[in-house]
């Protein structure tokens, strides 16, 4: 079995599982066909499922210099009634690989979508990572503030702000010397990755950058949920040139867990080589 943890120079990055969820191919990728997926299918059963894409909502704790971050916060305790009624269970994964709420320092969010910040509050609206201080990208607050009738998500992020425990960003944020957010833009307008930098190793964890792993050979393939497509694409295809020119080790939330990996070049594909 794949580990849960790895060891990045001097920091530690762990896989923790929110939920495995399940989307119709025409209403993830709705610029594809199924068809498309296909030829990727032996080297990513994993990501094929009866009822279509399989994916897990996968969020990351982050050990580095003594602070404990947190990279997103999953889909929350649900029932998510469009989803078949799944439950997150984040809180209990974390506590089952020595993670406790109350040892989390920092939150850090890649973007504000549904899937990335449903563990924030308690049903009673209280923080559930109490000692945390919540960072969020700007660029993502403005946009989904913009309509909140159609983004209920942001009734996980708003009292935070209210609270004063919400500090907004822009472009790079220095979390600890080893881990530095990166501008990854186009999934959402202010989507960013986490750049952990320790002992003459890298990694990325890269938030929504990519879902299916396929899209690191495919790059311009966009979900139906990438609020800018084009600039997804851009994106996408200049992060994965850096993965693999530089040989990082991936962090992916969306591919089959625990989403860690490396870049490389087999019989002319890019693919992603699951450690």
């Amino acid at each position: 079995m794949a580990p849960a943890k790895v060891s990045v120079g001097n920091a530690e990055i762990i896989s923790l599982v929110d939920t495995p969820m399940e989307f119709p191919w025409n209403l993830f990728f709705p610029n594809n066909s199924p068809a498309d997926f296909e030829p990727y299918r032996g080297r990513y059963p994993e990501a094929f499922g009866p009822a279509g894409f399989h994916t897990n909502a996968v969020c990351y704790a982050i050990r580095s210099q003594g602070k404990t971050i947190l990279c997103d916060t999953g889909i929350g305790p649900g029932p998510i009634a469009f989803l078949g009624g799944i439950r997150g269970r984040l809180l209990e994964d974390m506590r089952a690989k020595g993670v406790q709420p109350d040892d989390v320092d920092i939150v850090v969010h890649t973007h504000l979508h549904g899937d990335h910040v449903g563990w924030n509050l308690s049903a009673d609206g209280a923080p559930n990572f109490p000692r945390a201080k919540y960072y969020a990208p700007q660029a993502d607050w403005d946009f989904f503030r913009k309509a909140l009738d159609a983004n209920p998500q942001m009734a996980q992020v708003i009292p935070l702000h209210d609270q004063g425990r919400l500090e907004l960003f822009s472009g790079e944020l220095t979390l600890t010397p080893e881990v530095t957010t990166l501008p990854t833009p186009g999934h959402t307008p202010g989507h960013c990755s986490l750049l952990v930098s320790s002992g003459g190793e890298g990694a990325l964890v890269t938030g929504d950058l990519a879902h299916h792993p396929a899209q690191v050979d495919r790059t311009e393939w966009s979900s139906g949920f990438d609020t800018d497509p084009a600039a997804a694409g851009r994106t996408r295809a200049k992060v994965c040139d850096r993965l693999e020119a530089e040989g990082l080790l991936a962090a992916f939330c969306h591919f089959p867990e625990p989403g860690f990996g490396r870049l490389v070049r087999l019989e002319g594909r890019r693919v992603f080589r699951a450690l």
